[in-house]
């Protein structure tokens, strides 16, 4: 009988070359200048982020960043077994650029222990293996399901939106933009992607945000977009919640 695993295959190839491993941190993503941030604007709304291993670090941390120095309450809800079976570091989330996985942050809580009503809207973000396992978890899935029954706001990023796809909480038409490589898949999905160049990098420079009133969705391409998307987040919370509090 064969007793070993998968991991004995390393063995028959060569070590990662250091030389190699630091460009894997792919190309630098400019920083977005927001200005300076008035720690009131947001002051009592609450927001839910809501991630697993490998989101895209700037996709991770600008959101964060800029929602908490405006004074929002962001709480990070990731998948159960990051909490359940992952004894080495409960709740500990690995940050990738790129392909590289050199950091990580500290999750609040298992996404089952959140509750959608405590929450004004949620954020999906990004990377490549983040939303392949958002979008095959069912409490993530019902988790967005219910953010949208109950008319939250809820936005996405470059590949976030595969989540948004797998939860079929949407109607067909619903206005969204994404990733590339995503944007197929968003079209198949019943999803409207609005006119634009033909060449993807003219495409997510001419539409770098999207949002749809009617369903209280914003989605943007991906992290040079992320100045957009933090301010129209930011501008649509307070504009809806605004008018629902009146």
């Amino acid at each position: 009988m064969h007793s070993q695993d998968s991991h004995s295959l390393t063995a028959k190839y060569q070590p990662l070359p250091d030389v190699l491993r630091s460009t894997l941190v792919g190309k630098p993503y400019p920083l977005p200048d927001f200005g300076p941030a008035d720690p009131d604007f947001l002051k009592g709304y609450r927001v839910a982020l809501l991630t697993t291993h490998g989101p895209e670090l700037p996709e991770f941390d600008v959101p964060l960043t800029y929602l908490r120095d405006r004074g929002a309450a962001v709480e990070v809800l990731t998948q159960d077994w990051l909490f359940d079976w992952q004894p080495q570091g409960p709740g500990l989330v690995v940050l990738v650029q790129w392909i590289a996985a050199n950091v990580c942050a500290q999750a609040d809580k298992k996404v089952s222990e959140g509750k959608v009503e405590d929450h004004d809207t949620i954020i999906v973000i990004g990377g490549a293996w983040n939303p392949i396992m958002l979008r095959t978890d069912d409490t993530m899935k019902n988790f967005v399901r219910a953010a949208h029954a109950q008319r939250k706001l809820i936005a996405a990023i470059c590949h976030g939106p595969q989540l948004l796809i797998s939860s079929n909480a949407f109607p067909k038409g619903t206005r969204a933009t994404s990733v590339a490589d995503v944007r197929i898949d968003l079209a198949s999905a019943g999803f409207k992607l609005l006119d634009g160049p033909a060449n993807a990098e003219e495409y997510d420079r001419a539409i770098p945000v999207v949002h749809d009133e009617g369903q209280r969705l914003i989605t943007s391409p991906n992290p040079n977009a992320l100045k957009q998307f933090c301010e129209e987040i930011g501008r649509r919370l307070k504009e809806t919640l605004s008018a629902t509090k009146s």
